[in-house]
């Protein structure tokens, strides 16, 4: 065979490439609480449906450490199926979300065997209240959260027992495991058709900018101006934190969750003319503040990283769709209110950065280098940050798994190298925030938790009538 496998895009690949060094392991944890317990036969229907449709489900990465070009999606020829849809009872007499939170953790920060496709499903039963739980794990080479989410839409129904038919199963994905041959003709091909694509894409770049420099060359060169500017703001080295108390870095994890209506927010943020983003970054920002406090840090900035997402409709649901922007940011206003506006033109620009660009060439560039110099250079951008805040809109009514309702999603996104990811995802009118926190690190895990969930409080006050 000398078909072309399906190549890892240079972000994935370096995700997937830097985990040499296992505090940059990025694994995407969703936690769903259910009202019950799922049917067996629907759930692993509906989980085959979902590895049938989104084929990178079906398949492993296979790289080579002194090949420079990123790794293949190859077909897993010892695809099982039930190793990847694993069923557990927790030992707790009538455990509740607590105890799915701590395995959650023990699982979220093991790595993946990498002979096989990189995610698995687990299922809790024997919960209290008859209630049980499914933790997803997917690695974030596989897709970003958008993407997972639109993949899990194949899981869920819309009604507790379907009253629809869903239609004949997607094929399985073909292939065979390329020998030594393949994989040259493989890499010939592929490397051929990446040259060409660059070369294009820079022909094309090069006339657009020589036609702008005639056409208006005062504009051209304030525009050029602000694009250095810009790539110096986002390639600057950043290997050390800004936090004085979040200084080390661990394995260890502590999970929570915060939960509050997803309207309140949203009219906190109409207050002020700001977008749920902006109030959402403002609670965060409120938590890590109240926090540093608590225990004598008065920072009056620190560095945050938040993803942006730039995934179109028609994007397919597999790899990573955002762009990553680190950038400091203040934390020296106690009104929710005020801090909401500060924050406002701060996270625009971060949005609006015109060298966000750069990225795909940066992380094309870095993989092909040698693994252990790309590996130093992805944690001095990614070990310096302080904090993440990223948010993924979940499914605004009621959905259903195999026969039981959806009471909860929390997502818990990866670390990547900083002491706080705080992922807020959205369902049914509410709103949960799944806490991510690096016990190395922030020292109280507990007591960060109350100062977000007090922060967050405070948010939602802005738009309450009598604030």
């Amino acid at each position: 065979m000398s078909s072309l496998d399906p190549r890892m895009g240079a972000f994935d690949a370096v995700m997937w490439g830097v985990e040499e060094d296992p505090l940059l392991r990025s694994v995407i944890t969703m936690v769903v609480e259910l009202d019950g317990p799922p049917d067996p036969a629907i759930l692993e229907e509906r989980v085959e449906r979902m590895s049938l449709a989104n084929e990178k489900l079906r398949r492993r990465a296979i790289g080579n450490p002194l090949s420079l070009l990123p790794p293949r999606w190859e077909v897993d020829p010892n695809f099982d199926f039930h190793y990847h849809l694993r069923w557990t009872r927790l030992p707790e007499s009538q455990p509740g979300l607590a105890e799915v939170l701590q395995y959650a953790e023990v699982i979220s920060e093991q790595d993946f065997d990498r002979a096989r496709p990189l995610w698995e499903i687990h299922v809790i039963t024997g919960l209290a209240e008859g209630h049980s739980a499914v933790i997803v794990k997917i690695h974030h080479s596989i897709t970003d959260g958008v993407g997972g989410m639109q993949m899990a839409a194949t899981l869920f129904d819309v009604e507790r027992i379907p009253s629809y038919e869903l239609g004949p199963k997607p094929a399985k994905p073909r292939g065979a495991v390329a020998n030594f041959s393949d994989r040259i003709k493989q890499a010939v091909t592929f490397e051929t058709q990446d040259v060409l694509e660059d070369v294009k894409t820079a022909a094309a770049l090069s006339t657009s900018y020589a036609r702008k420099v005639v056409s208006d060359p005062v504009s051209t060169a304030f525009n050029t101006q602000q694009f250095m500017a810009s790539a110096g703001r986002l390639l600057a080295p950043s290997s050390e934190p800004m936090s004085d108390l979040w200084t080390e870095r661990s394995l260890g994890v502590a999970f929570s969750v915060i939960e509050a209506p997803l309207d309140a927010l949203k009219a906190a943020a109409k207050a002020v003319g700001a977008s749920l983003n902006d109030a959402f970054v403002a609670a965060v920002i409120g938590g890590v503040a109240a926090y540093h406090h608590e225990y004598g840090s008065h920072p009056s900035e620190l560095r945050m990283h938040m993803p942006i997402n730039v995934r179109a409709a028609a994007d397919a649901n597999s790899g990573n769709r955002w762009i990553p922007a680190r950038f400091p940011v203040p934390l020296n206003v106690g009104d929710a209110s005020d801090r909401i506006r500060q924050l406002r033109p701060i996270l625009e620009q971060a949005r609006l950065e015109p060298a966000l660009g750069l990225s795909d060439a940066i992380y094309k560039l870095l993989t092909v280098m040698p693994r252990p110099l790309t590996t130093q250079i992805a944690g001095g951008l990614m070990k310096g940050t302080d904090f993440v805040a990223t948010n993924v809109p979940g499914p605004p009514i009621p959905v259903y798994l195999a026969g039981t309702e959806v009471l909860s999603m929390v997502p818990f996104a990866p670390k990547g190298g900083a002491a706080v990811n705080v992922g807020l995802m959205s369902y049914n009118g509410q709103m949960f925030l799944g806490v991510n926190v690096d016990v190395g690190a922030v020292e109280h895990p507990e007591e960060f938790a109350q100062c977000l969930a007090a922060s967050l409080s405070d948010v939602i006050a802005v738009g309450q009538p009598d604030s």
